[in-house]
């Protein structure tokens, strides 16, 4: 079955450069990351290094293979950062920018970025999704099949958290259930969070919040006019910590992702954890599966493993921190398992 999915894979990225036009793309960036504070309390999840290099990059990047010439950015939360960083253009793909008022879920983005979209099929993308998914291919397949939507669909073992299809006939999808339980669940495949959409979906939005997949894809559904795309390469939805953390794993070539301008004493050893820039770590500390933000010091002879630490954070020398969840703008001077420390 593995053998069957990579074949999928390059036979897709063999199809993609079918689709030779130009086309636009939304990028739903501005979402509060609430899962993954502390980290997320200054900074949007998109600006997230994943092997030192933002997310948003990798998204940019894989939409300029695909001849994508400019893209919407939704965003809401942190939006002038996300604007400082990327700017009027990025990777040669103009950039816009759609700001919320408040938050509009995933549908109302879409709505509100009408203007940008109305005059050819375009794509929608979940901005905290790290994946390889050929775009070019996917609104080629989304044309030939003449749907109003085309959701990118990814086979998982848990289902629970995500949208999940129940198929009909010719990649038609005829339910979608959102976060089921596993009794419920049709099918183990998944929304991935990428649509192609044709630009006659914007009449079926209604204004102000919606969500996309509870309010207009279970309409599609019932008039078959919403189709699947199956995708069988890497994809992490990074939601969580842990997810983060594999999603860093998945791209690097070493044991860790450590900023260059962090100062790391030779006697340290960090392995699979990330650490954000300007963070000093003192000899034979020991740091593993653990996320470390910026302007961060970490003593001497300290053992920290599966946490997460915010900016700005001071933990003394001789600790053991194990399943932490630390505040931004700390002085740690015991040892913590199993809590979360906010003031």
């Amino acid at each position: 079955q593995a053998e069957d999915g990579i074949r999928d894979v390059e036979r897709s990225r063999g199809l993609g450069d079918v689709y030779k036009r130009q086309m636009k793309a939304l990028l739903l960036v501005g979402g509060y990351a609430t899962r993954l504070r502390p980290l997320s309390l200054d900074r949007p999840k998109c600006l997230f290094p994943v092997d030192n290099k933002p997310i948003i990059d990798y998204l940019i990047e894989n939409l300029a293979k695909a001849n994508c010439t400019e893209v919407v950015l939704a965003v809401n939360n942190h939006a002038e950062k996300i604007k400082s960083y990327l700017g009027e253009e990025k990777h040669g793909i103009k950039l816009h920018y759609s700001q919320e008022d408040q938050p509009l879920g995933t549908g109302g983005p879409i709505k509100l970025a009408t203007n940008y979209l109305q005059d050819e099929p375009f794509l929608v993308l979940n901005g905290d999704i790290l994946s390889w998914i050929d775009y070019a291919e996917l609104m080629q397949h989304h044309k030939e099949n003449h749907a109003t939507a085309t959701l990118t669909l990814k086979q998982v073992s848990d289902p629970t958290r995500y949208g999940v299809v129940r198929f009909g006939e010719n990649d038609s999808i005829q339910e979608f259930v959102e976060k089921p339980t596993r009794e419920q669940a049709p099918s183990n495949w998944i929304n991935a969070g990428c649509y192609a959409l044709n630009p006659e979906i914007l009449n079926t939005i209604p204004e102000g919040k919606v969500s996309i997949e509870r309010q207009v894809f279970p309409k599609l559904a019932a008039q078959n006019k919403l189709k699947g795309y199956k995708y069988h390469g890497d994809w992490i939805d990074i939601g969580v910590p842990s997810d983060y953390l594999g999603a860093d794993k998945l791209i690097r070539k070493t044991q860790a992702s450590i900023n260059p301008t962090c100062i790391i004493h030779p006697n340290a050893t960090i392995t699979d954890s990330i650490i954000w820039g300007n963070t000093t770590i003192g000899p034979h500390t020991i740091i593993t599966s653990t996320i470390i933000g910026r302007n961060t010091m970490i003593g001497h002879h300290i053992s920290i493993k599966n946490s997460v630490i915010a900016d700005n954070t001071i933990i003394d020398h001789n600790l053991i921190i194990t399943e932490a969840t630390i505040y931004p703008n700390l002085h740690i001077e015991t040892n913590i398992k199993n809590r979360e420390i906010k003031t």
